[in-house]
């Protein structure tokens, strides 16, 4: 069956936003001036781009909402999952993520569905021969993510005893400066807006002066292939800044009195070797529960899928603020409870894996009410 329109999902949201050429027009409902910033990247989040206004050939999505909208706008997708496939391509040891040739995302949907002439077709690309499940995570508090430095993350990057070493994810931004990851699973991407601006075009193919056009059929321009479409930016860097503003305003996750007790049994069982409870910006300390790092998760969770520096086993510490919230766990969304995540972890949290599984039942069930505070 198909979904309604997101727009239905989202009515009275207070704003329509017009995309073209990389200009956006607001109008509101109540007919006043120009809208807030905050108000602009909002209302881009939430608006249902089409073919005229750069959506495709190929897309997962029409809007950033559409797999950001649960429990409210920024969070996750419906039920929980939003999931996409990564695609690729392995030899050997060599993995190609498939740039030019329809990776390194699979898109579900064509704009020939929106009733624009297209030849081109959505699904895994011929050739790749690696696929990996990911699953959208919640947005909230990415702006304090964003303001803590990567001196601060780097300071992490040291042995930690019983074989957990943490290591930073040096990526080239836009710009061409090399910067410590952050965002997405594995921490291939150093800012907010470079991370818009990749969201754009791999689950929209709404391209932009951050994240241009691949150079092939799946992404760039397919001449009479698929409508009038070119190898121009869809939306400018205007656009992108709005929305990760929107995003960077987010609040963060609202945690509840910890359990200290459980607290303690988080701490003896290794847990916190990764999760550390908190990373400073400038001015204040931020509870993620993440050292921002990659980790080995040994062999159950090896998508065998690199990313800049991070192999198919490495994975950025997932942030724990905001799991009471979520009914979903790991990158693909496999595990359905909390205990299930903890028992896929291997690598370099198999030592706290197999204490955890040595706990008494009552220091299992005060971890887990620990994570519910969170």
């Amino acid at each position: 069956m198909r979904r309604p329109p997101l727009r239905r999902a989202l009515a009275g949201v207070g704003a329509l936003v017009l995309v073209a050429a990389g200009v956006f027009v607001l109008s509101r409902p109540d007919g006043g001036g120009d809208a807030t910033a905050a108000d602009r990247g909002r209302a881009l989040f939430v608006q249902e781009f089409t073919p005229a206004q750069g959506l495709g050939p190929l897309f997962n999505e029409r809007a950033c909402a559409g797999c950001h909208l649960e429990p409210r706008l920024g969070g996750v997708g419906r039920r929980g999952l939003a999931t996409v496939l990564r695609v690729g391509q392995l030899a050997g040891r060599r993995f190609d993520a498939m740039i030019g040739r329809g990776g390194p995302f699979a898109r579900t949907h064509s704009v020939s569905e929106l009733g624009t002439s297209c030849t081109i077709a959505p699904g895994i690309p011929a050739g790749a021969n690696v696929t990996s499940v990911r699953n959208a995570p919640a947005l909230f508090g990415s702006g304090l993510i964003e303001a803590i430095s990567d001196r601060q993350i780097l300071a992490g990057a040291v042995a930690r005893g019983g074989g957990v070493h943490g290591r930073a994810n040096l990526v080239q931004g836009a710009d061409g400066r090399v910067r410590v990851g952050r965002f997405g699973w594995k921490a291939d991407t150093p800012t907010l807006a470079q991370f818009v601006a990749e969201a754009f075009r791999n689950e929209m193919g709404v391209t932009n002066p951050a994240a241009p056009a691949f150079d092939d059929a799946g992404a760039a321009s397919p001449g009479g292939a698929c409508g009038s479409q070119s190898r121009a930016a869809d939306v400018g860097r205007e656009a992108v800044a709005a929305v990760a503003g929107f995003v960077a305003s987010l609040p963060a996750p609202a945690q509840v009195p910890a359990d200290h007790a459980g607290e303690e049994v988080f701490r003896q069982t290794g847990c916190q070797a990764c999760h550390v409870t908190s990373l400073r910006t400038s001015t204040r300390a931020v509870p993620l529960y993440s050292d921002l790092l990659l980790h080995d998760m040994g062999p159950l969770l090896d998508d065998r899928v690199d990313q800049s520096t991070a192999t198919g086993r490495e994975w950025r510490t997932a942030p724990l603020w905001g799991v009471s919230r979520r009914t979903r766990f790991l990158h693909d969304g496999r595990a359905t409870s909390l205990r299930a995540a903890i028992l896929a972890h291997g690598g370099e949290a198999r030592r706290a894996r197999q204490r955890f599984r040595a706990l008494s039942d009552a220091d299992r069930g005060r971890l887990v009410a620990f994570l519910e505070s969170l």
